[in-house]
């Protein structure tokens, strides 16, 4: 179901969810200032209420309502907003416990579309995780939200995704940052402006949104082994591959950033083809983008292998 900008303003103040496109995948969005919208979140997409949600602001003012972002961080952070960026913060202003996970921090970002920005300055700051099923691949056009919730989920109408991958996310600390989540803006871009610093502790409980052990995975059987049992390839157009079997592409080998726009849809692609295993090629450059979305690729192969395992023990 596709609605008006006006009529998603409308459901929103009603205290229900709607999806919203963003620059970055699709949000399943609900105002702040309402925790039954908020629970709906959780119950809409199956999200354990330990993994807490990103609130997107209109303006980096806004967002420095909510949370204490170090005063020197600030002019940095401004070149990357709006943006696929995220920080998680101090929270200094009271909010739904449910959100922040009860946690003491927020994650907050300043989106960069038309139609999100739009809604926040008509209704306020929206909670939104990406508007899919809790595990699976991010919804990065209409027909996969329509396919998840069955049509039942509000569309808003407007530009879809284009980056195809998540906000990056980065953790305030004391005169650093540390990496939260690998995503669309990549590392090497943020490193002239931070200091960033590799998250190599292993936390029991999500710190922020996008460390859930179980995502991005399609019901589809993925694996870097080629052989001729595989049913398909998700691959590259540019690529020669010696098994004869439908290639599902992503773009050029040579383009990360077309690759991050296709890698979701390709996915889900390959369940709504009803393939049940596929070949997902890895070898390419281990920077940048692709530093992504290879972390994308690899918990999703490993999500389908332990899928797999779990139906014979």
């Amino acid at each position: 179901m596709t609605v008006s900008v006006q009529e998603a303003i409308q459901f929103l103040k009603d205290k229900n969810v709607v999806a919203v496109p963003s620059e970055t995948v699709f949000g399943l969005a609900a105002s702040i200032f309402y925790p039954d919208a908020i629970k709906k979140i959780f119950e809409i997409k199956g999200r354990p209420p330990k993994n807490p949600l990103i609130v997107h602001f209109a303006s980096v003012e806004q967002a420095l309502e909510y949370v204490d972002i170090a005063p020197a961080f600030v002019p940095n952070l401004q070149k990357f907003w709006p943006g696929p960026l995220t920080v998680v913060a101090p929270l200094k202003k009271e909010i739904d416990p449910l959100i922040t996970a009860n946690l003491p921090t927020l994650a907050v970002r300043v989106p960069n579309h038309p139609v999100f920005l739009e809604l926040i300055r008509a209704v306020g700051p929206l909670a939104a995780p990406s508007a899919n099923r809790s595990g699976f691949p991010s919804a990065t056009r209409k027909w996969h939200v329509d396919f998840d919730y069955n049509g039942m989920v509000p569309v808003v109408e407007g530009m879809e995704p284009d980056h195809g991958l998540e906000s990056t996310i980065l953790i305030q600390k004391e005169g650093y940052f540390l990496i939260g989540r690998l995503g669309a803006t990549p590392i090497e871009n943020l490193n002239d402006f931070f200091k960033i610093v590799e998250n190599t502790q292993d936390f029991m409980a999500p710190q922020c949104p996008g460390q859930m052990y179980r995502h991005y995975a399609p019901t589809c059987k993925l694996t870097t082994v080629l052989s001729d049992e595989i049913e398909a390839i998700v691959g590259f157009c540019d690529v020669n591959y010696p098994v004869d079997k439908p290639l599902y592409s992503v773009g050029s080998i040579h383009h990360p950033a077309q690759v991050a726009h296709h890698l979701f849809e390709t996915l889900r692609l390959l369940d709504h083809d009803r393939i049940k295993l596929a070949y997902v090629d890895t070898n390419f450059p281990s920077a940048g983008l692709y530093l992504t979305i290879h972390e994308r690729l690899s918990r999703a192969i490993q999500e389908t292998y332990h899928q797999n395992r779990e139906l014979y023990v």
